[in-house]
């Protein structure tokens, strides 16, 4: 079996500093590694050539310096690799990369399996591995934790805020895989180094299958968002949720606005809709969906357009999301959308795109939209921004996207070229509309062309973990917690220390990123790892931390933490 792991040389993300003077990333001096999910794409894909034999060939794209990433892999076990390197591969963004490492697994031939890692550290985007699968024509699958293969059928496990679901594929498949590995060394071994005539025979100049000519997202611009913490420290409960009430009070955001604002430029054309792709639980929308339709409302004004509300699942019922803001809901009910099967409902998402051609479609980024949308965008070849924290519409209708980078201090203002424009959006980024008894045009569709699942649900595991999303306060347990100290009621979350409690639950930088009001951390001594996983949270409040955590908190309590988590 031949397994190809794709892996990227990223900066190590604690070390990257901003210039105010020059607005940019200051990157001399700043230590370079393996991302730490590819080394573990790398050192599980070691572990299945050990049961099944066959070979693990590491392949990356980048400037000469990238070597030293690939010497890491072959000290992790990996039998050889290839360096994609040329000027002409410079400035792609996820697009332009997954089409060029496409083209190069396609050149190396015989390949069952590409692995890599869910996300790299320098950037929130999980695109490469669907959109690579989508230039490739092969299944794929995300943040994946599970895995094995035989008789040449290969059996994953992804994690999802729902728990975990087990699925089978066909070969040759794409996978990314959702833990971290840290990784250092190096060892000498077979590295090809390819460049762009390797991969075609007719190269030219502006090559639009590579680099900066076939991408088609742009960075406009680089900005330091690192928010200000008051650091009041206290032992006295009432003092304290005194002044967390305060600080909520003078961060509060502006409420989300049922009236459309005015349109901007000139009268658009016909399809100037913003559309918004409803995620359901237990048949009714999630709380990032209806921020997002939300949201939508502006974006629509701006656009001149209607804000529309799009459903794809089976049995779905009236879920009156005129209620939240919709205009139109197109719903898409099918029995061959029963359970998320990452083939068939892209294909379902890529049949609405080509028929409604929405100018906008945004995408709650959880495990499925990180999984369906940046498929959809490959399949189609549509510039994506993925995991945003902010939206906005420039004056030419263009969705101008901000996304953060290099722990979420540092974030991207972000544009692209292709229509329909589509972003994942993290949750808890803006605020759902107060419900008004409004009814929405509604549209149901059926679909044509949906194919067999090469990727078929197999079985289900719950471990509800989506109240981290939708509650207003969140409480981090550390590994300094008190022991059994679970408040009741709350939604609890660990950092990757806590074995204790599901996977699924543990925030950080190889973790989830949670966004409450109120973060209230127990515990936690406050890494770059950790501090990560908080850094959009409303409120930071620190119980028995360490300095590390107690430097970007809001309050620091000294007191018992039950009484304050009780107290709020």
């Amino acid at each position: 079996m031949k397994i190809v792991c794709l892996v990227k040389q990223v900066p190590r993300a604690d070390a990257i500093e901003f210039d105010d003077e020059t607005k940019s990333l200051r990157r001399e001096g700043v230590p370079l590694l393996l991302n730490p999910f590819d080394a573990a794409a790398v050192v599980q894909a070691v572990e299945l050539r050990e049961r099944h034999g066959g070979e693990v060939v590491a392949l990356t794209m980048g400037p000469p310096q990238a070597e030293s990433a690939l010497k890491t892999c072959l000290a992790l076990g990996a039998d050889r690799c290839i360096h994609l390197s040329d000027r002409a591969f410079a400035v792609a963004d996820t697009l332009g990369t997954s089409r060029t490492l496409a083209l190069a697994i396609r050149k190396e031939g015989g390949v069952d399996l590409v692995l890599c890692g869910r996300k790299t550290t320098d950037s929130e985007t999980w695109q490469v591995p669907p959109e690579t699968g989508a230039f490739l024509g092969w299944p794929h699958l995300t943040n994946v934790v599970e895995l094995d293969v035989d008789d040449g059928r290969i059996t994953a496990t992804r994690e999802t805020e729902r728990g975990y679901d087990t699925y089978e594929l066909e070969r040759p498949a794409v996978l990314s895989v959702g833990r971290a590995h840290d990784a250092d060394g190096a060892r000498d071994g077979e590295i090809a180094v390819w460049t762009a005539t390797d991969l075609v025979d007719d190269l030219h100049e502006n090559d639009k299958r590579f680099g900066q000519s076939g991408s088609p997202t742009r960075v406009l611009a680089v900005r330091d968002v690192t928010p200000e913490r008051a650091g009041f420290r206290t032992s006295d409960a009432a003092e304290a949720t005194a002044r967390i009430r305060e600080l909520l009070v003078d961060r509060a955001e502006e409420s989300t606005s049922w009236e459309k604002p005015e349109r901007l430029g000139e009268q658009p054309g016909a399809g100037y809709d913003s559309w918004t792709l409803v995620e359901l639980a237990d048949g009714a929308p999630t709380r990032a969906s209806l921020e997002l339709l939300a949201k939508g409302r502006e974006l629509a004004g701006k656009l001149g357009g209607e804000n529309v509300a799009l459903v794809l699942g089976h049995g779905v019922g009236d879920l009156r999301l005129g209620r939240h803001g919709a205009d139109r809901v197109v719903v898409v009910d099918d029995a061959r959308l029963e359970g998320y099967q990452p083939d068939v409902w892209s294909a379902a998402l890529v049949e609405v795109l080509n028929r409604y051609g929405p100018h906008v479609l945004t995408i709650p980024a959880t495990a499925l939209g990180r999984d369906l949308g940046p498929r959809a965008a490959g399949e189609l070849g549509l510039g994506m921004t993925g995991d945003c924290v902010n939206l906005g519409i420039d004056r030419a209708g263009r969705l101008i996207q901000t996304k953060p980078a290099y722990g979420g201090n540092i974030v991207s203002v972000i544009m692209g070229a292709t229509t329909p424009q589509l972003a994942t959006v993290r949750p808890r980024m803006f605020e759902p509309l107060e419900e008004r008894d409004v009814d929405a045009k509604a549209e149901r569709v059926a679909l044509d062309g949906l194919p067999e699942p090469r990727v078929r649900l197999v079985q289900s595991r719950s471990a509800p973990a989506l109240d981290l999303d939708e509650s207003s306060m969140v409480v981090l347990l550390g590994p300094d917690a008190p022991e059994a100290f679970v408040p009741d009621g709350k939604a609890v979350a660990g950092t990757r220390e806590r074995d204790d409690l599901p996977t699924n639950r543990r925030v950080g930088l190889s973790g989830r990123a949670v966004a409450p009001s109120v973060l209230v951390a127990v515990g936690v001594p406050g890494h770059f790892e950790q501090q990560t996983g908080i850094v959009k949270s409303t409120v930071v409040v620190a119980i028995g931390c360490g300095p590390g955590l107690e430097d970007v908190a809001d309050v620091i309590f000294d007191g018992e933490p039950a009484v304050l988590v009780d107290a709020l």
